[in-house]
């Protein structure tokens, strides 16, 4: 008995929500429309907005902007490491400024006649004029530009 009951309550419950207005088979057009607005509204408000919720990864174009470059610094021949080897540097910067910070860092274990010579890709060395935000942008990987540098000249 209390089986067919329940089978019977089921059935009932079944049986409403196939008459629901949603689930037949012509609907009213007014209740649709009212039906697709209230479902609109929601989706907006409970949906995550794609601006708020992505995380923020930044572009080359982004980070030109930010004005700061992370600068790795590697060592080429017999010229000492320094002790850090990623800087934040500023975009407008030139070349030879860094050149000239770089001696400036290792005054202590250069020869006063030794200059600093900055290579980009391992092939060449940029001119003293040019900025590390427009290296950056030709030859950034990763998020950061890789510079050697040497005493005397290296890869031409």
């Amino acid at each position: 008995l209390r089986v067919r009951s329940f089978k019977l309550s089921y059935y009932n419950e079944y049986k409403s929500y196939l008459s629901h207005p949603t689930m037949s088979e012509t609907p009213d057009p007014e209740v649709a429309t009212e039906k697709s607005e209230k479902t609109e509204k929601t989706e907006k408000a409970t949906s995550p907005s794609p601006e708020k919720d992505a995380p923020e990864k930044k572009t080359k174009e982004e980070k030109k902007k930010d004005d700061k470059i992370t600068v790795v610094l590697r060592n080429v021949g017999n010229v000492p490491i320094l002790a850090r080897q990623r800087y934040n540097v500023d975009g407008n910067k030139t070349v030879k400024w860094m050149a000239n910070w770089i001696q400036e860092k290792l005054k202590n274990n250069l020869n006063r006649d030794d200059r600093i010579i900055l290579y980009v890709s391992q092939c060449f060395a940029p001119p003293l004029d040019q900025h590390v935000a427009n290296l950056y942008d030709c030859f950034g990987v990763n998020d950061k530009l890789v510079v050697q540098y040497a005493a005397q000249p290296a890869w031409g």
